[in-house]
């Protein structure tokens, strides 16, 4: 179980003050520090790296943490409450996807929005690639944008070792909290549009697994990350060789 504002405690639980929403992610999913304090999210981007990177080197692991600092950065300064991604072995060909999520605790007006009013609005914004549609969540309806954008994609996520343009498939999920006219964001992108189906019914899985708490301390259990055989990873710049990556099965990411 993951919450929206993660904090400290024993293995295998996270214990939070006044969550405000729980959900639960697959326990192969690496998380980004971005509930860090500024001045340690260098040091947990290392600690990730080496997780990631097991037989890396330091060299590799610092320059993993300086390449994700800026977009950890600029998660944070967007309000993103929750960033994991997963690594996949499919059969032997790598694959990738993100999810992020997010309280925004300031509707604009103040106003309680409905999945309805939210779709009309998304619907307006225009794109032709772009589908908009309503759905029901086990936490009530919400409204659904599925798009496609093209991004260049980093180079340690690359087979060829070099950054490379690939079309990103998302989906953003826009869940309205009536009561407290808030909002829940929670949208997933992935660059490996062949595993499309896949990863859509993965984030459809997480999204159904979102609930409202009131503000009363809980303690929620958080599975223990499985251990995986590691592919071929990309290569490590500084000494030339090929690093393994922690990557994960289908089985271990749906659990």
């Amino acid at each position: 179980m993951s919450t929206m504002f993660p904090g400290g405690g024993p293995a295998g639980t996270a214990v939070i003050a006044t969550p405000r929403l729980t959900f639960r992610v697959p326990p192969a999913f690496f998380e980004l520090p971005v509930y860090e304090a500024e001045e340690q999210v260098g040091q947990a981007l290392i600690e990730l790296a080496q997780d990631i990177y097991p037989q890396g080197t330091p060299e590799l692991w610092f320059q993993y943490a300086a390449t994700q600092l800026p977009l950890v950065a600029q998660m944070m300064e967007a309000g993103v409450d929750y960033a994991g991604f997963c690594l996949l072995d499919l059969d032997g060909r790598r694959s990738t996807a993100t999810v992020t999520g997010a309280l925004l605790e300031s509707v604009p007006d103040g106003r309680k929005m409905t999945a309805a009013s939210v779709a009309a609005e998304l619907a307006g914004l225009g794109g032709e690639e772009a589908q908009v549609e309503t759905v029901w969540l086990t936490a009530g309806e919400a409204a659904v944008r599925f798009t496609a954008d093209v991004t260049t994609l980093p180079a340690e996520l690359t087979d060829s070792g070099r950054p490379e343009e690939v079309q990103v498939g998302k989906i953003a999920v826009f869940l309205p909290l009536r009561r407290e006219a808030e909002m829940v964001l929670f949208e997933l992108s992935t660059p490996c549009m062949q595993d499309w189906d896949l990863y859509s019914d993965l984030f459809f899985n997480i999204v159904n697994t979102i609930e409202v708490h009131s503000d009363s301390a809980v303690e929620a259990q958080v599975p223990e990350q499985p251990a995986a055989v590691p592919p071929s990873g990309p290569a490590d710049t500084a000494n030339g060789v090929h690093v393994p990556l922690q990557a994960q099965s289908v089985r271990d990411v749906f659990g």
